[in-house]
């Protein structure tokens, strides 16, 4: 039970940082076009940008220590269910790989869009280059690469 509680808030938190960098990138979209009257950078607020790099450090803090002790070639939280059927082993293998595909496509999408605009909303830019330390980061804790 501990697990399943532990998972939805994850996934509840990714669905917010998901849906914030998508708004960030929708302000910097209507900004930078010409004639796009529907949104400005004011429209993303302070608490928005907080909650935003709060909830991409939460996410991939939640990534990397997952990656970090898992094996790698293995599904990163596999040791939650050691003893479960091969079909909870399967959603669990499923439902995390997508967990980290929408972490990992999210923050490209930051990164890009923030590199492409790094003035018109600082906190975008911010998240993406955030979020490209720490998607090397935790590659390195998934594959435990080391300097030497």
């Amino acid at each position: 039970m501990k697990a399943v509680a532990g998972g939805v808030i994850a996934i509840v938190l990714l669905v917010f940082y998901v849906l914030l960098v998508h708004a960030a990138i929708a302000v910097v979209d209507c900004v930078s076009t010409a004639g796009c009257t529907e949104l400005t950078a004011a429209s993303f607020n302070d608490v928005k940008s907080q909650a935003m790099s709060v909830l991409g450090g939460l996410v991939s803090a939640l990534i990397i220590s997952e990656l970090a002790i898992a094996k790698p070639g293995e599904a990163p939280a596999a040791r939650l269910l050691v003893a479960a059927s091969d079909r909870a082993k399967n959603v669990l293998r499923w439902t995390t790989w997508l967990y980290v595909a929408a972490w990992l496509v999210t923050g490209a999408w930051a990164f890009w869009t923030g590199l492409n605009h790094p003035a018109t909303l600082p906190a975008l830019t911010s998240v993406g280059q955030a979020w490209l330390g720490l998607s090397v980061a935790s590659a390195y804790a998934y594959f435990g690469l080391s300097p030497s």
